[in-house]
């Protein structure tokens, strides 16, 4: 198990996202939201939340909730709305299971106990799983979402001919490719490669790879198989 890097487009995905999140909320949301995701939320963010949606649209992190007994508690990430509220609770490597003592047990089976009662669609995922098998950690959140109703209506942006074909060929590949490879797989000038590779990125079906944040950019990934 190892870190992702997270790319430019990510990157400032991330940071715009987390940024307006401090602006907007006070109290003690506010200090740990400036104290940073725990690394457990920030995995799933940028390894399952990230490729599955290509955003960070109307979720929140360290949502603050009241609980039955007047107090506060924070969810990892949440997507409240009017119809419908969605939480996700990641069982950290440290906090839960055989690791943790009775009263951490209890407590965290009354805390989910508290947000189905209070109709919130809980889903949980384990450190582990997010870091061994995040296509299915992908596959349930995005089949959750739209068995409840959200997402399932999303549009696809419509691929010209050139690009649904480069899209056959890069979209299960786990690893980068230069435009260059790609070029010569398919067919096409280097040149017609990064125009339409450009265009793909735009539509969300490929990212860029940049060596470093900021840095040019020479290759690029698939983000159905980027993880």
């Amino acid at each position: 198990m190892e870190n992702v890097e997270m790319n430019p487009q990510l990157h400032a995905a991330y940071n715009q996202w987390l940024a307006s999140q401090i602006k907007s909320s006070s109290r003690e949301r506010r200090q740990r939201l400036k104290k940073g995701l725990s690394f457990s939320s920030k995995q799933f963010v940028i390894r399952i939340l990230w490729p599955a949606f290509g955003s960070f649209d109307g979720w929140l992190a360290e949502y603050e909730v009241i609980d039955f007994k007047d107090g506060y508690r924070y969810l990892d990430l949440a997507k409240p709305s009017v119809a419908i509220k969605i939480a996700i609770e990641i069982d950290d490597k440290g906090t839960h299971g055989s690791n943790a003592d009775a009263h951490k047990f209890s407590d965290d089976r009354f805390r989910q106990n508290d947000l189905i009662i209070d109709d919130w669609k809980v889903l949980r995922f384990s450190f582990r799983s997010i870091m061994d098998q995040p296509r299915r950690c992908q596959q349930q959140l995005m089949h959750a979402l739209a068995k409840w109703g959200l997402e399932s209506n999303r549009i696809e942006p419509a691929l010209k001919p050139a690009e649904t074909a480069i899209y056959k060929f890069v979209e299960n590949r786990a690893e980068s490719f230069s435009p260059a490879t790609l070029a010569k797989a398919v067919g096409i000038h280097r040149n017609t490669a990064v125009k339409h590779l450009k265009s793909l990125v735009a539509k969300g079906k490929v990212m860029p790879d940049a060596s470093k944040p900021g840095g040019p950019i020479r290759r690029y990934r698939s983000k159905k198989g980027y993880l």
